[in-house]
């Protein structure tokens, strides 16, 4: 219980550090120092950084440039401080925030669009949508698109399959034979499911009676 805790306070603390900052499309405030994990055992030590816009780890390589992983299917996992992530789909990558039974979160950021004013200038448009939604050209967009807020899609360890769920409907799917109890737990609890800790909380009291 004392490491679910820990794990949950080092996840808090970079999204209280994200939510006070400058909303950069980074989850983090700046590059920090990283371990990678390879299958075939490699291990490199690399500054990065998680693009909240493309869903992805970038790394700053030895020329101070700002690169993606070649091979992120070789990936294994990457460890930030005492934050570890692990790649749940392609470059997309969930960090770890219960391990027993396993809990997992995906950041992805809410964006506004930039457009140009009559007179050269930028604005933000009413317009969100996640950049999952956004097909770009050749150019840079991403320099007129900012994040306004972190969404999470979580993932749960069931069969030895990650299963991932976001709203009450997609999670109530998940224990069929439980939903009703689910349902009610939910309502009695106003669950949230923008705050990680009702949802872990949630999580943990699924399992508990699926036992």
């Amino acid at each position: 219980m004392k490491s679910i805790i820990f794990l949950f306070f080092i996840c808090c603390n970079s999204l209280i550090c994200w939510a006070q900052g400058v909303h950069t499309n980074y989850l983090f405030p700046e590059f920090t120092d990283s371990y990678i994990y390879y299958k075939d055992g490699r291990v490199f030590q690399v500054q990065s950084n998680y693009d909240l816009l493309k869903n992805m780890f970038q790394f700053i390589d030895k020329d101070n440039e700002i690169k993606e992983f070649a091979d992120p299917e070789m990936i294994v996992s990457i460890k930030i401080g005492e934050q570890m992530f692990i790649l749940v789909d392609k470059n997309k990558a969930a960090e770890v925030i219960q391990s027993d039974p396993r809990i997992l979160v995906q950041y992805s950021g809410q964006k506004r669009i930039k457009k140009d004013l009559t007179f050269g200038g930028k604005t933000e448009t009413a317009s969100v949508d996640s950049y999952s939604n956004m097909v770009y050209g050749t150019g840079d967009d991403t320099k007129n698109t900012v994040i306004t807020k972190l969404e999470y899609q979580f993932y749960i360890e069931k069969n030895k399959r990650l299963k991932r769920f976001s709203t009450e409907k997609q999670f109530l799917k998940l224990f069929p034979k439980q939903k009703e109890l689910l349902k009610k737990y939910i309502d009695e609890n106003k669950v949230d499911f923008n705050s990680i800790e009702q949802v872990v909380k949630l999580c943990n009291h699924a399992f508990g009676i699926e036992k």
